[in-house]
C-alpha cells in the first residue's frame, strides 16, 4: 500500500498482465506453494504453446538436374589449358617481336607473370559456371557450361591467330 502511494505508476502496472504471460499465453491463474504436487501439475497445464507457422521449404532440384561436378572440372582443365596455350604463345610471338595487342596484358607480356595474369579471367569464369550450375533458375542450371566453353575458345583462337603472327622484319 505504501508502495502504490508513493508509486501509483506502479500499481496500475500491477494490473496489468506481464507481457512474457501474454506472449507465451499463459493464464494467470494463481501458483500453489512451490514444492506441491498442484503447483507443477497446474504450472504445466495452463500453458498453452502455440504452433508457429509453417513455412514451405524451397524444393531441391532433382538430382538429374543438377549438373556434374566432373563436367566443370574438365571445363575448367580446358580452360586453363587453353589460358596456357594463349599466353605461351603470346610470348613466342613477343619473342620475334610481335606487340601484344590487348592493352590490359600489355604489361604482362614480356614476363613469366603473364602466365599468371592470364589466369584470373578462367579463375572467374569457373566460379560463375559453378555458381551457376546451382542457381534455382532452371535456364542457369541448363546453361552453366557457356562461359566456360565460350572462354576455351577464344583463347584457343587467340593462342592460334598468336602462332601465324609474324614478327618485324
Amino acid at each position: 500500500m505504501v508502495l502504490a502511494i508513493l508509486f501509483p505508476g506502479l500499481a496500475a502496472r500491477a494490473q496489468q498482465p506481464s507481457p512474457l504471460l501474454l506472449a507465451a499465453n499463459v493464464s494467470e491463474a494463481p501458483m500453489a506453494a512451490p514444492g506441491s504436487l498442484e503447483a507443477s501439475s497446474q504450472s504445466l497445464s495452463t500453458v498453452h504453446i502455440n504452433k508457429a507457422a509453417t513455412r514451405k521449404p524451397e524444393p531441391l532440384p532433382a538430382v538429374e538436374d543438377v549438373p556434374s561436378r566432373r563436367k566443370w572440372i574438365l571445363l575448367s582443365l580446358a580452360q586453363h589449358s587453353a589460358a596456357a596455350f594463349d599466353a605461351y604463345t603470346t610470348r613466342k610471338a613477343i619473342s620475334r617481336g610481335a606487340v601484344e595487342g590487348d592493352p590490359v596484358m600489355r604489361p604482362f607480356a614480356g614476363s613469366p607473370g603473364l602466365y599468371a595474369a592470364i589466369q584470373i579471367c578462367p579463375v572467374a569464369l569457373d566460379f560463375a559456371a559453378r555458381r551457376m550450375q546451382r542457381a534455382h533458375n532452371g535456364f542457369l542450371r541448363r546453361m552453366w557450361w557457356l562461359p566456360q566453353t565460350t572462354s576455351t575458345a577464344m583463347f584457343l583462337f587467340s593462342g592460334a591467330h598468336n602462332l601465324g603472327v609474324p614478327g618485324r622484319p
